[in-house]
């Protein structure tokens, strides 16, 4: 059996680099990409840093219901900019 509370720490360092190759890459093509890309990128970025840094670092006690807000908040508008994006892709009237 594998043991994954061994791993968390790895994992979550990962994903903490996935969301700044992700910030990376949305401010690179910020000039030539529409909108919704760069905000799609950038809000999946800071949904995963909201959720993975606090696993790594200590963070106040009183601050982490406004890290999960913004963690809750963004992963909902990366799901907005996903359903935009199919929907340009599939060139659905909305």
């Amino acid at each position: 059996m594998f043991d994954w509370y061994k791993h968390a720490d790895k994992l979550a360092y990962f994903f903490i680099a996935v969301a700044i190759y992700l910030l990376l890459r949305a401010f690179t093509i910020a000039h030539v990409a529409p909108l919704t890309n760069v905000l799609l990128y950038v809000s999946v970025a800071i949904s995963l840093l909201a959720s993975n840094v606090p696993k790594v670092i200590d963070i106040p006690l009183h601050s982490v219901y406004a890290v999960r807000r913004v963690e809750i908040f963004t992963f909902g508008l990366a799901i907005v900019c996903f359903i935009v994006l199919c929907v340009r892709y599939l060139r659905l009237p909305i």
